[in-house]
């Protein structure tokens, strides 16, 4: 008796551990933008220091994801995404970014209710081959990586499906040419970091609804 209780017992606490891994894809698109803060020094004196962004672009974004739910209201999401950001140039050059990335984020997500969460993590990014500025390798001016961190909430719609808002907010500087010399004296510096407001819609291949 005591063999078929212990059995019974481990097949059950089996079959709850099954059900807080699932794996997951989602699909959506990502408002892309770049953060530029640019600095102008004259003979050790700062004449300019300011912050600036372009005008957003409109990229795809796709991926698949394993998650673990680790309590009734803590999980951990590793995704594997293909990333489109970039921007639209804002001045009259009409020279638009478009970079290609393969996204790694690791987030942990924190349920507040059964429909409702909210995750952050790091995340690095690998460009892909094929992507191009001006008719050029993007390696020939932006660095091939890139690494930052992602903010965002997910809500349960209906059954397996859940729409999620994310903030991916780069770190890296991804310009080459962040610093040049004009001018005997003169300095300029330049930082390109990586920002996108993303909306995904989520499908999870689970049977259990209980979790987010």
């Amino acid at each position: 008796m005591k063999k078929i209780t212990l059995l019974a017992f481990t097949l059950l606490s089996a079959c709850a551990f099954a059900q807080k891994s699932f794996f997951g894809v989602d699909a959506g698109v990502n408002f892309a933008n770049q953060r530029i803060v640019s600095k102008v020094i004259s003979n050790g004196v700062v004449e300019l220091d300011g912050v600036g962004f372009q005008r957003n672009k409109v990229k795809p974004t796709f991926g698949i994801f394993y998650h673990r739910q680790l309590s009734e209201t803590i999980g951990i999401r590793l995704n594997v995404q293909y990333m489109g950001l970039g921007y639209n140039n804002s001045g009259n050059s009409g020279m638009n970014v478009d970079i290609n990335y393969l996204t790694l984020p690791l987030t942990f997500h924190y349920a507040t209710t059964k429909y409702l969460s909210f995750n952050a993590g790091p995340y690095v990014s690998f460009t892909l081959d094929g992507t191009k500025i001006n008719n050029q390798d993007i390696t020939k001016t932006y660095h091939k990586n890139d690494f930052g961190f992602i903010l965002g909430g997910e809500h349960h719609l209906y059954k397996n499906f859940s729409i999620g808002v994310s903030y991916i907010i780069g770190l890296k500087n991804i310009w080459l040419a962040d610093t040049t010399t004009s001018l005997p004296g003169v300095t300029i510096s330049s930082k390109y970091t990586n920002r996108a407001l993303q909306f995904t819609l989520t499908y999870k291949l689970k049977k259990n609804q209980q979790t987010l």
